[in-house]
């Protein structure tokens, strides 16, 4: 029997991000096919990952990312040298990065290893994502064109991103698109029931407290509705105390909990009633594909990009003010209106069959993106370099 390609894949760790559960997915499917290696900057690893994957931490036991300009320039030299090495050293053929800051580095490793094989995925916007801090703004605009386009090609996980990066980063290399994976359960959990239109309807969401999220979307709708209306926050971030301000300033403290990071997340927004997405822009929403694979309904802002694939085939719509669309497989508002938000929710809790129907094909489209196709998808792009 031939010997197992050697591949790596490489990000700076894995935590609760979207692109970090990519990973780990993918582990255990290429773990199949590969010779795996895990390299991450930074030694934190919150997510379960194959016993048969090696790592490789490029930082020193207990360092942790570094907030001024000096010292992460000074860690960004010392980790290209490592990846450098760490690449030669353990023969490999393939790697593939995930966001900015590695694929930058897979971009100079390239240049100085010519065997190497290099894919790199780039999970946001750049020309959303970095243009507030102006220097992160105009490093980007010099580092992408530069170092994204030495290596052999990109895959995203939105053409619209694709599109970013062709239009105001001068992308040349080959680019396609692959979802984000999810694991799906072969028998789609119970609805939790809702008949009682005076019971507490649940309202839930997952995601970083940072201002492209927009939770406060999401409460400043709740406070229009009912109160019998309840919400249930999962993730974290330097927004929380603002947040619970909010809910405290508009009378809500008792209705909207904060619940931070969680393990194992679906197990936890499988209670509720509804799910909602309030970002701003997303790249393709992890949470928004945990949640249908549990057959929750969702409610997502028609943002760019993600919700509008998700859950109308990326057909266009027109959404008014104030409400909301009935898509394919759930519903759409506007970016930033809380109004349209809090009517979608009053819909699905005044509606039990819409909510039933909606649940029911939330579950059958999550497996569209089953770990298993995308995993077959992404080996199909590492065997074709």
């Amino acid at each position: 029997m031939s010997e197992k390609r050697k591949i790596a894949l490489f990000v700076s760790a894995i935590g609760y991000g979207g692109a970090e559960k990519v990973v780990s997915l993918l582990l255990y499917e290429l773990t199949n096919y590969y010779d795996v290696t895990l390299i991450l900057l930074y030694n934190e690893i919150k997510l379960p990952i194959p016993d048969n994957a090696k790592v490789i931490i490029l930082s020193n036991p207990d360092e942790t990312f570094k907030n001024s300009l000096f010292g992460r320039l000074r860690d960004n030299i010392k980790f290209i040298f490592k990846y450098q090495n760490v690449l030669k050293e353990y023969n490999i053929e393939v790697v593939t990065s995930f966001l900015v800051r590695q694929n930058i580095m897979t971009g100079i490793a390239k240049m100085f290893n010519a065997d190497l094989k290099s894919i790199i995925s780039e999970r946001c916007f750049p020309s959303i994502m970095y243009k507030d801090e102006k220097l992160t703004s105009i490093l980007t605009k010099l580092l992408i064109p530069y170092f994204y386009n030495k290596n052999d090609k990109l895959f995203s996980n939105s053409i619209y991103i694709n599109n970013d990066l062709k239009k105001n980063y001068k992308l040349k290399i080959d680019a396609s698109v692959i979802y984000n994976p999810i694991r799906t359960e072969a028998i789609k959990p119970e609805l939790t029931p809702y008949k009682n239109f005076d019971d507490i309807f649940n309202v839930v969401t997952v995601g970083r407290m940072i201002p492209v999220k927009n939770q406060k979307s999401i409460i400043e709708a709740i406070s229009m509705l009912s109160s019998n209306f309840y919400m249930e926050i999962y993730g974290d971030g330097y927004l929380h105390e603002q947040l619970d301000q909010l809910s405290i300033k508009l009378n809500l403290s008792g209705r909207v909990h904060f619940n931070g990071n969680v393990n194992n997340v679906k197990s936890h927004i499988v209670k509720g009633h509804c799910f909602v997405l309030c970002s701003l822009t997303e790249g393709f929403p992890n949470v928004v594909l945990e949640a249908m694979s549990v057959g929750l309904p969702v409610i997502c802002t028609n943002c760019m990009s993600g919700p509008l694939e998700l859950l109308n085939d990326n057909e266009e719509v027109t959404i008014l003010k104030g409400s909301f669309v009935k898509a394919k497989y759930g519903l759409l508002v506007n970016v930033d209106d809380a109004v349209g938000l809090s009517q979608a929710m009053k819909f699905l809790q005044k509606n039990p069959d819409a909510r039933q129907k909606y649940s029911d094909l939330s579950f059958e489209r999550a497996k569209t993106y089953d770990i298993k196709n995308i995993g077959l998808q992404v080996k199909h792009l590492i065997d074709s370099i």
